[in-house]
């Protein structure tokens, strides 16, 4: 762990919640070994660019670089609470890198992967995927490995369905998934191969049976009920409700005025 004075005792929790998350996301990902992780702590977005290369957008939080065996965090972006998601969520590339022997993952694997271990999902994210589908304008799974040159709000929706294809993956074929096309992977296969053998279908048959996923359960009632929908929904309520109860009271008063008379 490397840290200026000032980071010492936040270095020191940062330890403590790498060791648990170390443990953990290894057993999920199926790796064995006990390779080190070195994490940064980095004072300034500047020494943070640094450390990167410049290679992380604005909206990024972290970064890992798997085949050092190596962590770049920023604690000036957020509180203690929100560097353990994302510590364990550059923990998980770390992990799922080496369980696959350093071979090549499609990035929307590699990226849903690290939110599950996360639990990196909200209605935000719920919310965002069914417009997106309703609207057609989900982003090909296959274009997620350029990301890093995405907007904020593409890249949000490209981590919502990166989340969404391995929740599908887990949830139809077996929560060892992932350790299953980890072990194939150390066996000899492609991600591709591996995949295959786990689900019984070819890469593009999986994706295209994500969408049909996808659109079952994101729809119209999904986008009505979460985010600022359902807020607007209440408030037209509220309005209604008081229009009809503005004019009920306006017709009593006409009824009196017209027994007045």
């Amino acid at each position: 762990m490397l840290y200026l004075p000032p980071y010492r005792e936040l270095a020191l929790r940062v330890a403590e919640v790498l060791d648990r998350e170390y443990e953990r996301v290894g057993r999920g990902v199926g790796y064995e070994g006990n390779v080190a992780v070195r994490a940064f702590l980095a004072p300034s977005e500047e020494v943070f660019d640094e450390l990167t290369s410049g290679r992380v957008p604005d909206w990024g939080k972290g970064c890992a670089l798997p085949a050092y065996g190596v962590i770049v965090l920023q604690p000036s972006r957020e509180g203690p609470g929100g560097l353990r998601t994302t510590l364990a969520h550059e923990v998980s590339h770390v992990l799922l890198h080496r369980a696959v022997g350093g071979k090549p993952l499609p990035r929307w694997f590699d990226e849903g992967v690290a939110m599950w271990y996360a639990l990196e999902w909200g209605r935000a994210h719920s919310f965002r995927l069914a417009l997106a589908s309703l609207l057609g304008r989900l982003v090909p799974l296959e274009e997620v490995d350029e990301v890093l040159s995405f907007s904020s709000e593409e890249a949000e929706l490209a981590y919502a369905e990166s989340f969404s294809a391995v929740v599908f993956l887990l949830s139809r074929y077996g929560g060892d998934s992932v350790r299953r096309i980890t072990k194939f992977m150390r066996e000899g296969d492609s991600f591709r191969e591996a995949l295959s053998r786990t689900t019984g279908l070819s890469y593009d048959a999986f994706l295209g049976e994500w969408r049909s996923y996808i659109r079952r359960k994101y729809d119209v009632v999904l986008v009505l009920s979460e985010g600022p929908c359902l807020w607007i929904g209440v408030a037209l309520l509220f309005l209604l409700v008081y229009m009809v109860k503005r004019r009920k009271a306006k017709r009593t008063e006409e009824e009196k005025e017209w027994e007045i008379d």
